[in-house]
């Protein structure tokens, strides 16, 4: 799929960058390929840090050095164009296409993501979200729009678990709900855009009362993830072109059901029982059940 390489390469470690890196990596992306002319010398003048700085930068973001950072950019590097009022995020899919061509470029673009999301999540991440969740009394699922339907699937998927789980799909009765809630409480909320004010209003309320929160958003610098304890930024290229979230809601049941199998193995034996009563209870739905 047509890509900017260098957003797809610095945009899932934002979160992680301080303030020099972020300075650092908004100049790059403000260069987009001319940066494979530049030297540290030029760089360093042009952004106000040291060449040590920048090279210990590129040693962060994966690459052995600054001349083998650029090779790769020289490589890969594709510049996007501005994608406002295109019908999907699939930059590269024209209405020439036929259906199965079409088909093909929609399933490369989610292999693809799904690659970038397992490349970008790291150990210390996961073991902090599940600890979170573990020590947890009941978990709650809260979003707004699609985000709501991804919440509500995730709620589906841990009410299999052994924890107590919650939904609740209106925003008045999240906001009315968050203020009961306390530190036996875990949150997860979802935001693609990261600027949901519902959603932030709603995580206001849940920091103030000391509720634990995880978060999914599309967003590395947004307002949900500085209020979050625990945030996985999910990078697809509608993060880029803020289009509707096809291949990011892939993404984030992926994301969901990484942390939902970690659970049911935690406490094997507790969760298989749950999952046993679930299946007996469901089979009167079933012919012959």
């Amino acid at each position: 799929m047509s890509h900017n390489y260098l957003q797809k390469l610095l945009f899932p470690r934002r979160k992680h960058f301080n303030d020099t890196e972020n300075l650092i990596a908004d100049h790059l992306l403000k260069l987009g390929g001319d940066v494979v002319n530049k030297t540290l010398s030029s760089l360093s003048e042009e952004i106000g840090v040291s060449e040590a700085t920048i090279f210990k930068f590129v040693k962060k973001i994966g690459f052995e050095g600054f001349q083998n950072f650029k090779i790769s950019v020289a490589s890969n590097f594709r510049e996007n164009i501005p994608h406002e009022g295109e019908l999907t995020a699939f930059t590269d899919i024209s209405k020439n296409d036929s259906a199965l061509v079409m088909a093909q470029k929609v399933v490369n673009s989610s292999q693809e993501s799904l690659e970038n999301l397992i490349n970008s999540l790291t150990e210390k991440e996961l073991l902090d979200a599940l600890e979170i969740i573990n020590s947890s009394e009941t978990i709650h699922f809260f979003g707004q729009g699609a985000s709501s339907v991804v919440a509500f699937d995730s709620y589906h998927k841990f009410l299999r678990t052994n924890f107590q789980c919650n939904y609740i799909f209106d925003y008045h009765m999240q906001l009315s709900y968050a203020t009961k809630l306390t530190q036996k409480d875990c949150v997860f909320l979802f935001s693609h855009s990261g600027k949901t004010n519902e959603t932030i209003e709603v995580a206001k309320i849940l920091k103030k009362n000391g509720v634990k929160i995880i978060s999914l958003t599309g967003n590395p610098n947004s307002k949900l993830v500085k209020i979050s304890d625990i945030s996985f930024v999910i990078y697809s290229e509608e993060s880029t072109f803020r289009s509707e979230t096809l291949t990011s809601r892939i993404l984030y049941l992926t994301l969901i059901d990484i942390l939902y199998v970690n659970v049911m193995y935690h406490n094997e034996t507790e969760n298989k029982k749950s999952l046993d009563k679930i299946r007996n209870a469901l089979n009167v739905t079933k012919t012959g059940g």
